[in-house]
């Protein structure tokens, strides 16, 4: 059944009109072959058949009565003689259609099978033959030859029977394979390739999904590239499939008319053209400007648009190239912005409307993506009264200060995306400046240094207690307005790793819910190299940041180098930097906040060995469950309490006590300076002797700045 695709048309692709003229006979064909498509409906038993544009959803009626009194499917437009046929219910028979939008019944042969098979609601004209094609679930796939009209037959496919399981509502034959093509019914849209010589089906995969309710394609029809459109019943939604693709899905490409019965048909040999009455937006186009990105656009009307003046295009002229540019006739006259964009503040919009009576969508860019995401939907399908409207929006917090964009798309359709097409009103794309006043950055320590944070990972044995294991510098940074943190920033660095074992390191956020995090707008880097996968650990009540699952991965030793900077002559100059921006989904009281410098931790290495202590507490590699905390702070959800109490640490949950000895050694240490660590195997009361009387005082009171006094021969002094 494959053909080629160089097959010469019979006809021009000229738009379809819309206008019957007086002359016509019922019996003429169409005159062209229609860029527009046909979808018949059956009202109060009545069919009425619309021209839909395809590229913006915009239709007209071409026909409030076809001449029959009851429905009319299974439609397909023949290429072979510009004639519709479709399954005529009045007649139980296979009706023809002209330029006068009549149903004529035929008079049609039937064998055995289709004697019995009852009313088609599923079919479609083939393209390499002159052949009607209809399918009935449980029946079969049936074919009626068109060549002679003087004696139509109608039989069943060989085998088709078997194969007639799936649950359709229309085809299409695709233009140049010879297949047949269907997205099936229900909550889950799967692309079918029927075999016409069997009704085999095979299954190309789920191509949309519902998130309410069940889809059903009424009516589906092609284009010459191999885009399969086809329309949801119940809302006219028309969504488009590139069948060709090697992972085809659907993509809500415009609005049409909704009908509980629908059918479709349509020269798919003919190009999907825009027309010259189509307005676009002129954003870039990662936005979704031109045609070809599905780009918004809307059939102009001289009845509803924004500002006083709307011009047409034959495709979008994305920014910065826009038309406005081009022919200095500026429609972007719609909206006004009077106070400007300020983050966490509110903002008034001036929405000037001509004709009224219509609904207002906007997306703004407030995190500089360049896409409009769903969570950016400022203004969600709000009425617009002719004249001059007033609305209030609220920046969120969280947006990115800086240039971005803004889109805003009236229409009587109230319910749309920022892409698509529309079948009146205008889109106008905006470029917007956001700003960030009044925020006071705090850091910690300082915006020039970092505090030090030093770790044993022989826990909850005291071990070797040199705290080199694990040395990290790290700066905090906190934007603060009226009181409440609007983000935080992390900027680290490792400094020094004497251990044996695979560590993580992480920052713990006490108090503060996963979930006030944005986490879809957290942006990290390590080295400079922006990462996508997401540092907010799951699992967690609070907010926990993972910088490095195994900080191992980042350790470049020097020749004969056991460990990173704790041996003399291992003094590399190179460390691994990470750097974070963390946005809070709404501003959060800066009383609830944990205090500097947060929960800093390190962990095992989840699948490596940690020692036989750390193993036969909880039977096996600890992993997530061996967690290094400073002295009292407590340990994330992930912690095996079984670790407290147990070997050398001294741990007291119900007095608030935590990663301790009997002394108060900690395995942890927060040194608010760049700090100079013991070397391997040095311990540290050795080489700072009054950290003992220190760690002993639980005021932290006594030699506060212990860390100052060394001796230098036992610490890493490079």
């Amino acid at each position: 059944m494959k053909i080629s695709k160089n097959i010469p048309l019979r006809c021009s692709p000229l738009l379809l009109s819309v206008l019957i003229s007086a002359n016509v006979s019922a019996s003429d064909p169409f005159s062209a072959c229609p860029t527009e498509a046909f979808v018949i409906q059956k009202q109060s038993n009545t069919p009425k058949s619309y021209g839909v544009n395809l590229a913006t959803g915009s239709y007209v009626v071409l026909s409030s009565d076809m001449g029959t009194g009851n429905g009319y499917n299974g439609v397909g437009f023949n290429y072979h003689d510009n004639y519709l046929y479709g399954w005529d219910y009045a007649s139980g028979s296979l009706g023809r259609t002209g330029d006068d939008y009549q149903i004529v019944a035929l008079t049609v042969n039937k064998d055995a099978s289709a004697a019995t098979a009852g009313n088609f609601y599923v079919g479609d004209v083939a393209i390499s033959e002159n052949v009607w094609y209809g399918y009935r679930k449980g029946k079969g796939l049936f074919k009626i030859p068109l060549d002679n009209p003087a004696s139509y037959n109608m039989t069943l496919v060989p085998g088709s029977k078997d194969n007639a399981t799936y649950n359709i509502t229309d085809l299409a034959f695709h233009p140049t394979d010879g297949y047949m093509y269907s997205i099936s019914n229900g909550s889950t849209g799967k692309l079918l390739r029927i075999d016409p010589a069997t009704a085999e089906a095979t299954n190309l995969g789920t191509v949309i999904t519902s998130t309410s309710g069940n889809f059903i394609f009424g009516a589906q029809f092609f284009d010459p590239d191999g885009n399969l459109y086809v329309s949801n019943n119940s809302n006219g939604n028309i969504y488009k499939v590139n069948v060709d693709s090697a992972s085809p899905s659907a993509v809500l490409f415009a609005y049409g008319p909704s009908s509980s019965s629908n059918d479709g048909a349509r020269c798919a040999l003919a190009e999907v053209v825009v027309g010259d009455t189509v307005d676009f937006g002129d954003a870039p186009d990662t936005y979704g400007t031109l045609l070809a990105s599905n780009g918004a656009r809307h059939t102009i009307s001289n009845n509803l648009y924004l500002g006083s003046s709307v011009d047409n295009e034959s495709d979008g002229y994305a920014s910065p190239l826009s038309d406005d540019a081009s022919d200095n006739a500026d429609d972007e006259d719609g909206i006004s912005m009077p106070t400007g964009f300020e983050l966490g503040e509110s903002a008034i919009l001036l929405v000037e409307a001509t004709g009224g009576d219509g609904f207002l969508n906007a997306w703004f860019d407030w995190d500089q993506s360049g896409t409009f995401e769903l969570e950016e939907q400022i203004i969600l399908g709000e009425r617009i009264d002719d004249g001059q409207n007033i609305i209030a929006i609220d920046v969120p917090s969280w947006a990115k200060p800086g240039p971005t964009w803004a889109r805003f798309r009236l229409s009587t359709q109230r319910d749309i995306t920022p892409t698509g097409g529309v079948g009146d009103g205008e889109v106008e794309d905006y470029p917007v400046t956001l700003t960030e006043t009044g925020v006071t950055i705090n850091y910690y320590p300082s915006s020039s240094t970092f505090t030090t944070l030093a770790y044993e990972d022989l826990y909850p044995d005291q071990g070797d207690f040199d705290m080199n294991d694990v040395v990290v510098q790290l700066r905090i940074i906190e934007y603060v307005k009226n009181n409440k943190v609007r983000r935080i920033g992390f900027e680290a660095q490792l400094a020094a790793m004497g251990a044996a074992y695979h560590n993580g390191f992480a920052v713990h956020l006490p108090g503060v819910g996963r979930g006030k995090i944005k986490e879809s707008l957290i942006s990290w880097s390590i080295d400079n190299i922006a990462q996508t996968s997401s540092p907010l650990e799951t699992g967690q009540t609070n907010a926990v940041f993972v910088f490095a699952q195994d900080l191992s991965d980042y350790v470049t030793l020097e020749q004969g180098c056991e460990y990173l900077r704790t041996e003399t002559g291992c003094e590399t100059a190179f460390r691994t930097t990470w750097s974070f921006d963390i946005p809070f989904d709404s501003p959060v009281d800066e009383s609830l906040v944990p205090a500097f410098p947060y929960d800093p931790f390190i962990f095992a290495t989840p699948n490596t060995d940690h020692g036989l202590a750390a193993k036969n507490v909880v039977g096996a590699n600890p992993g997530r469950q061996l967690e290094i905390h400073l002295k009292n702070q407590a340990p994330t959800d992930k912690f095996s309490s079984n670790y407290f109490g147990a070997r050398d640490d001294a741990s007291n949950p119900g007095a608030s006590q935590y990663f301790q000895d009997e002394n108060g050694m900690a395995w942890a240490i927060e040194i608010p300076v760049d700090w100079k660590h013991p070397k391997e195997k040095e311990r540290l009361d050795n080489a700072y002797t009054e950290f003992v009387d220190f760690a002993a005082d639980s005021t932290g009171n006594t030699n506060p700045t212990w860390y100052e006094n060394a001796d230098n021969s036992l610490i890493f002094n490079n």
